[in-house]
């Protein structure tokens, strides 16, 4: 990812819901969950593959409906972890944690300093002026 994204960009992401992965083989690595239903597995069709013994083809599904962010075990051998518990499915809210075979990943809602600073800067000012003003010059 470049760190020269554009506003509405950095705007979008720090409102996305995303996994950091704090353990495991993709440590450090963010992932973005813009879609609706975000699949984590061995297989590489799979929106995170994870190339580990323990870990299923199609181990879990996070599912994001509305303001409703749920995390369902796929039946996998190994199980699914939310916050140190075994689950078949579970509501994910702002550092939940998720352990998927060796990897465990800490679930973000959104980054609010970033958003909210954003925010603040795209809004059109009283005078009628905008830093949107520069981009659509552009």
């Amino acid at each position: 990812m470049t760190t020269n994204n554009s506003p509405i960009e950095r705007l979008f992401l720090a409102i996305t819901p995303r996994l950091v992965a704090v353990n495991g083989p993709l440590c450090g690595q963010t992932f973005y969950l813009d879609e609706h239903v975000f699949s984590i597995g061995r297989l590489g069709s799979n929106d995170i593959c994870l190339e580990d013994p323990f870990v299923s083809r199609h181990h879990c599904v996070i599912r994001i409906e509305g303001d409703d962010h749920t995390i369902e075990d796929l039946h996998s051998a190994n199980g699914t972890y939310l916050n140190g518990k075994r689950v078949s499915g579970g509501s994910l809210e702002e550092g939940s944690l998720i352990q998927i075979g060796t990897s465990r990943f800490l679930f973000k809602l959104k980054n609010p300093e970033e958003s909210i600073t954003l925010g603040q800067n795209l809004v059109v000012a009283e005078n009628g002026s905008s830093p949107l003003d520069e981009l659509r010059a552009a």
